[in-house]
């Protein structure tokens, strides 16, 4: 039912109104994995890792609608008072799952977009695998990406890399000493691995607060980014950017509502005419983590 909705919004234009309408917002997509996996595994249900035909058709409809531009292009126009494009959208990739290298990295260079990966810093510290040709394998949709990697990429295609922390662990649950090790030791470790001093930061699970947001100004990272619905305005605060997470279950109509903003406007207007809306104080402040915590593919 949902993806017949959204069919209608595409084919009747408008999610082509919507996305005019929010030219001049920043668009950020939070990809995860993708994977050459003809069926989804049982431990995906939400389709995390999106098929590679997919997601080549995800990134052809993308070039064509949007200006795709890097994180560090954002934040140089963020420093410099300097206007994006319209239709201006940043990829991102979460926790740094070695399929990146084999399966979306090629699609990305063949067609010359630029993307940030977010390492989970603690996963990184272990030897390179040992298929040198880099092809896609089964495991590499739960491994994940060395130092040497990550240094390689980088180096090679011009990826950028920031910080998922260093255990991917829901940080609203630790003490004040736990966060800090944990922000500032992932920081630590991609300088000392790929001599990246101000990296971003994803928050893990997409928890998000202004004790976090301090947090991660404070230890010097650039910026941070959640998992709410929505694209930035010129002027949001860059520890706090919008992202929209993108799924195996996205077609091409369903990619369209959601980037366009369009999908972020149902689920806010559904929030103020449900009963659920009645709710208030703590009670639907948590509820509304968990739904921003559950990816949002709903």
């Amino acid at each position: 039912m949902k993806k017949l909705f959204f069919r209608l919004l595409y084919w009747a234009g408008i999610a082509k109104f919507a996305a005019w309408y929010n030219r001049r917002r920043i668009v950020f997509l939070c990809y995860h994995g993708v994977t050459k996996r003809d069926r989804r595994r049982v431990t995906d249900p939400t389709g995390l890792h999106v098929n590679h035909r997919r997601f080549a058709d995800q990134l052809d409809y993308l070039s064509r609608r949007y200006n795709i531009i890097s994180l560090q292009d954002y934040l140089s126009a963020r420093a410099e008072g300097r206007q994006l494009p319209d239709y201006s959208l940043v990829l991102t990739f979460d926790d740094g799952f070695r399929n990146f290298r084999s399966v979306a990295l090629p699609l990305l260079v063949a067609r010359g977009i630029p993307a940030t990966v977010f390492l989970i810093t603690g996963n990184a510290d272990h030897k390179p695998e040992a298929n040198s040709d880099n092809s896609w394998r089964p495991e590499d949709d739960q491994s994940y990406l060395s130092w040497p990697e990550a240094r390689r990429i980088k180096d090679s295609y011009g990826i950028d890399f920031g910080s998922h922390t260093c255990s991917h662990s829901p940080l609203l649950s630790l003490s004040t000493e736990e966060i800090t090790r944990e922000l500032g030791e992932s920081r630590d470790e991609l300088s000392r691995n790929l001599s990246i001093e101000k990296p971003a930061l994803s928050y893990p699970k997409g928890e998000r607060s202004q004790m976090l947001a301090d947090q991660a100004r404070h230890q010097g990272y650039c910026c941070a980014v959640t998992t709410d619905r929505g694209a930035n305005e010129a002027d949001h605060d860059l520890y706090t950017l919008g992202r929209t997470l993108i799924g195996d279950d996205d077609d091409r109509a369903s990619l369209a509502v959601r980037v366009s903003g369009l999908r972020h406007w149902l689920a806010w207007s559904w929030d103020r005419i449900s009963p659920r809306s009645s709710k208030t104080g703590s009670q639907a402040k948590v509820r509304k983590m968990s739904r921003d915590v559950d990816f949002q593919l709903d």
